[in-house]
């Protein structure tokens, strides 16, 4: 009820029905059930917007345009990517790693939208306190707060861009095992690019992890 988009939707459903000539009280009804089918799709959307955060912000949209946004926009379509290859033909040793790809970059997914969010987080914090500090243009602490957050910001956006990298790294080098097991029948499980890979999922996982690790203590600061 308290979203207008609803009503709208609603009092048009309701409007149509008295038009071609149904009683007021059945337009009414046809109204009401509409307004009911407009909010109970309006729930399911929003929760299928939701990755899982447990931070209170799951289900808040990223800002649009911004970089972190676009970032894990990037990573959303290497996971896509990833998970296309393991559904092709390609040699089974492929199709094993880039199954175990394809997991790390959903699990990478889920933590980079909470990193987003951290950054939209400080980026309001720091327009804040940057009009506290047009107000106090002499207040060397409160210059050093905004300061201290741009910082912390651009550390996180420089982290988050680094393990996105890492992630189309895998997947750039998924494509070449893949086409050389097939064209060169090199086989795969054999070769050292494997187990080279192996190892970059290791490290995106770790890079992850510290991610979440540092978008949990930005946010606690704020």
């Amino acid at each position: 009820m308290r979203d207008p988009w609803n009503l709208l939707m609603a009092g048009v459903g309701a409007g149509t029905a008295w038009a071609v000539g149904l009683p007021v009280g059945a337009a009414g009804l046809v109204g009401a059930g509409m307004l009911g089918v407009v909010a109970a799709v309006s729930g399911t959307v929003g929760t299928n917007d939701s990755t899982g955060d447990s931070s209170g912000t799951a289900g808040q949209p990223l800002r649009p345009g911004t970089a972190q946004a676009i970032l894990v926009g990037t990573l959303r379509g290497y996971r896509f990517d990833l998970d296309a290859l393991r559904e092709s033909r390609v040699a089974p040793a492929v199709v094993a790693i880039a199954g175990h790809a394809a997991e790390a970059a959903r699990n990478a997914e889920t933590v980079a939208n909470r990193v987003a969010r951290a950054i939209d987080a400080v980026d309001d914090a720091v327009a804040r306190a940057g009009r506290v500090a047009q107000q106090m243009p002499r207040s060397v602490p409160v210059k050093d707060s905004v300061e201290r957050m741009r910082q912390r910001r651009a550390l996180l956006l420089t982290k988050l861009t680094v393990a996105v990298d890492e992630v189309g790294e895998v997947y750039a080098k998924l494509l070449e095992l893949s086409t050389t097991a097939e064209l060169l029948g090199v086989p795969t499980q054999e070769t050292s690019a494997a187990a080279q890979l192996g190892d970059s999922l290791d490290a995106i996982r770790a890079a992850f992890t510290e991610l979440e690790l540092d978008a949990s203590t930005t946010r606690a600061q704020l």
